[in-house]
């Protein structure tokens, strides 16, 4: 996704704000060899696991306070970051527009629906599930122009929300993520190719996540 926003034959320098154990950095590194990534994550068994893959440069740092120089970045990934309750919401919209260069890009992924709330988002400690019309007003209202605006997991969007809605043990804090038989785990991973492939091209009216491409722009 982020190649398309790319200025073609440049070298750009990609942040993945909240990279974990950096996965997303080991992809961009296959994807876009001529990229110079960055990383940061609060927490250090993440730091420590992203420098091991050795997919970019990695530090500890806040997404309230990133420790780069303004318009560093060419983009910028926050992708499940800016819901968690350690997070200052408008901090975090803020830096990384100050960390983007002009006309440089963000991508954001968050849950949808406050409705979905479960147990996973209080082991996780989710502050906020978003809709698609509150994301794009705090997008523009950071200084940014959205660009791409879409919820996903939609095929699966009624097994998430039965999944959500049945009866738990009160009192239970733990996440409602449980693994799966490979078969099942496979399917649904089908289901979610399937998705992409075929609707791509179109901005989904629900889903259980909602996506943005937004560009930074003067002022």
């Amino acid at each position: 996704m982020a190649r398309q926003y790319l200025r073609a034959g440049t070298a750009p320098q990609i942040l993945d704000l909240g990279c974990g154990s950096g996965g997303n950095l080991a992809l961009l590194d296959r994807e876009l060899p001529q990229a110079r990534l960055y990383g940061a994550d609060l927490h250090p068994l993440a730091v420590s696991l992203a420098r091991a893959r050795g997919a970019g440069a990695i530090c500890r740092a806040s997404a309230n306070a990133l420790p780069y120089c303004d318009a560093a970045f060419d983009a910028v990934l926050a992708l499940d970051v800016f819901y968690a309750l350690e997070v200052d919401e408008g901090k975090a919209f803020r830096e990384s527009r100050r960390v983007l260069k002009e006309g440089g890009i963000l991508l954001v992924n968050l849950p949808a629906f406050e409705f979905l709330r479960g147990p996973h988002d209080a082991a996780v400690h989710t502050r906020h599930r978003y809709t698609a019309r509150e994301l794009k007003a705090k997008l523009v209202s950071a200084g940014y122009e959205v660009l791409r605006l879409t919820y996903w997991n939609t095929l699966l969007f009624p097994l998430v929300l039965a999944w959500r809605r049945m009866p738990r043990r009160p009192g239970a804090l733990r996440s409602d993520l449980v693994p799966l038989p490979g078969a099942v785990n496979g399917l649904l991973k089908f289901v979610l190719r399937l998705e992409r492939s075929v609707f791509s091209g179109f901005d989904l009216p629900f889903g259980s996540s909602v996506f943005a491409v937004a560009r930074k722009v003067a002022g």
